[in-house]
């Protein structure tokens, strides 16, 4: 096992984070430049936490960490998502590692391999007054989703990764089906994409069953502070030292993109792509989807607490300031 962590630390994307944990690295398409894995050794191998996109790319890092002498004893699921769990499947078939997510996250695959969530997308940007927006990427799904899941695992139960025991925290706004893995012991907290260092995750609607994921969001940032965070393991970016703090920084820039958006709907009713255009673009074009989904789920949240009003015409959702 020496000779094994001692090549594996000579790895370039791999970087020791304790005596028994690592992160690795991926290369991520879109919007971050990576996606953090985490490798948790155990006396029966590594536990997996997350596995990357489906690319061939990342698929080579993983071997290269096989060639180190590394063994696998199994996938842990933080939530998903296609940068999480992309090479789950893949996992399963080349290296024979189960794999586990949450119920809910298994819920959630389900509804992915019927490949229609690019059609909901494009349905729901249209209600809310986005008339030109390309089809998402989705190729990959119907592979990438289509596999079973070895175990689920629910809210509070408590799992071993590597040789230490974690409770899952059930933690949705990001996604419907995201989890946390807290260690009680060492106060250290693997977050996912709950909380990321320098960016604010985005909070997403992917179903028509989300009815309010920024209320459930914050609701999640409560449910972490009940717990002393020493460490905090993200899914992108750098580890975070003081979790209360980022969580409060995330949750002022909510607040303060809320003021602009009630502002913005003072005087006249509009829909959240154009608000979406005011705030974000400026009067350039508008640079992406994540923006209108954040806009779309912070004018929900407003309506949850009385600050504006919906109002549909022709098929299109409108919002105004509450009187």
């Amino acid at each position: 096992m020496n000779k094994c962590l001692e090549n594996l630390n000579q790895l370039s994307m791999v970087t020791k984070i304790t005596e028994d944990i690592y992160l690795v690295s991926l290369p991520v398409p879109f919007g971050m430049v990576q996606v953090n894995c985490y490798l948790l050794r155990g006396e029966k191998g590594f536990t997996v936490v997350d596995t990357g996109m489906y690319s061939k790319e990342s698929m080579n890092i993983w071997d290269k960490i096989v060639e180190t002498g590394v063994t696998f004893e199994k996938i842990v699921l933080t939530h998903y998502h296609i940068d999480h769990l992309g090479l789950a499947r893949w996992f399963q078939e080349k290296y024979k590692v189960p794999v586990y997510i949450s119920k809910l996250g298994y819920r959630e695959m389900k509804k992915r391999q019927k490949d229609d969530y690019a059609d909901y997308v494009i349905s729901l940007f249209k209600q809310h007054g986005c008339l030109e927006y390309s089809k998402p990427e989705t190729k990959f799904d119907s592979y990438i989703y289509n596999f079973e899941p070895d175990g689920l695992f629910e809210d509070g139960e408590q799992i071993k990764l590597g040789d230490e025991i974690y409770e899952a925290l059930w933690t949705p706004g990001h996604s419907a089906d995201h989890f946390c893995f807290y260690h009680h012991g060492k106060q250290m907290m693997i977050v996912g994409d709950l909380i990321l260092n320098k960016i604010s995750p985005i909070v997403l609607i992917e179903s028509h069953h989300d009815v309010n994921p920024l209320k459930e969001y914050f609701a999640s940032f409560e449910r972490v502070k009940k717990h002393p965070v020493s460490i905090a393991l993200p899914g992108h970016g750098n580890i975070i030292e003081n979790v209360n703090k980022r969580m409060e920084e995330i949750r002022s820039g909510h607040h303060h993109r809320l003021e602009e958006m009630v502002h913005a709907v003072k005087d006249e009713k509009k829909t959240s792509f154009t608000v979406t255009q005011e705030i974000y673009a400026k009067g350039k074009a508008l640079k992406g989807p994540p923006q209108l989904m954040a806009t779309i789920t912070r004018f929900i949240y407003l309506e949850s607490i009385g600050k504006v009003k919906s109002e549909e015409i022709n098929g299109n959702i409108y919002y105004r300031a509450a009187e």
